[in-house]
C-alpha cells in the first residue's frame, strides 16, 4: 500500500502524528511511504521511506495522486485534497493539549468527519496501524467505490455540501 503522512504546513510540530508514522513504518515495512514532517523533525533510513520538511504544491498533488492513503491531521485541504485525489483520508486531530493547535476544532472536525463516512477517525495514534491494516485488506476496487461514493455526493450536492461544511466549521468554534 502507498502511504502519504502530511502533518501541512502549521506552525506547531505534529510530532504524535510523526511517532506513530515512525512507528507503523517499522511494523509495515511492505509498503511505501512518502512522509511530510514540517516544522518538527523526522529522520529514517528505511527502505521505501521517503521524507521532506515540505512539499511543493505540484509535488504536493503529485503525492496525492500516488497514495493509496493520505494519513494527517483533519484540515479539510488534507481531507478533500486526499478524496478528490482518490486516497482515503485516515486523521488525527490535532490536539491543544498535546501542543499542536490552539483549539481543538480538529479534534472535534475528526470525529465529524468519522461520523459521516468522510474519514477514518484515528482518536489515538496508536490507531494509525489497525487503520492502515483494515484498509490494507479493501480490495482496489471496494476503495474506489467508498471514494467515489463520497465524491459523487460532494459533487451532486456541492451547495448543500460547502454549506454543511462550513456549519459544522463553525460549530467548532
Amino acid at each position: 500500500m502507498r502511504v502519504l503522512v502530511t502533518v501541512g504546513t502549521h506552525e506547531q510540530p505534529f510530532r504524535r502524528l510523526l511517532d506513530a508514522a515512525a512507528d507503523a513504518t517499522a511494523r509495515r515495512p511492505h509498503d511505501e511511504w512518502v512522509v511530510q514532517f514540517g516544522v518538527g523533525s523526522w529522520c529514517t533510513t528505511r527502505p521505501g521511506v521517503r521524507s521532506s520538511r515540505y512539499l511543493d504544491a505540484d509535488a504536493m498533488h503529485r503525492a496525492l495522486q500516488w497514495a493509496d492513503v493520505v494519513v494527517g491531521g483533519s484540515g479539510p485541504g488534507t481531507v478533500f485534497g486526499a478524496l478528490h485525489a482518490g486516497a482515503w483520508p485516515l486523521v488525527l486531530g490535532r490536539s491543544p493539549a498535546a501542543g499542536e493547535h490552539v483549539d481543538d476544532h480538529q479534534v472535534r472536525f475528526a470525529r465529524t468527519l468519522g461520523r459521516i463516512g468522510y474519514a477514518t477517525e484515528l482518536r489515538q495514534p496508536r490507531d494509525l496501524v489497525p487503520a492502515l491494516e483494515h484498509e490494507a485488506a479493501r480490495t482496489a476496487h471496494d476503495r474506489r467505490r467508498r471514494i467515489a461514493r463520497v465524491v459523487g455526493t460532494v459533487r451532486v450536492n456541492e451547495d448543500a455540501f460547502r454549506d454543511d461544511v462550513w456549519r459544522v466549521l463553525g460549530d467548532l468554534v
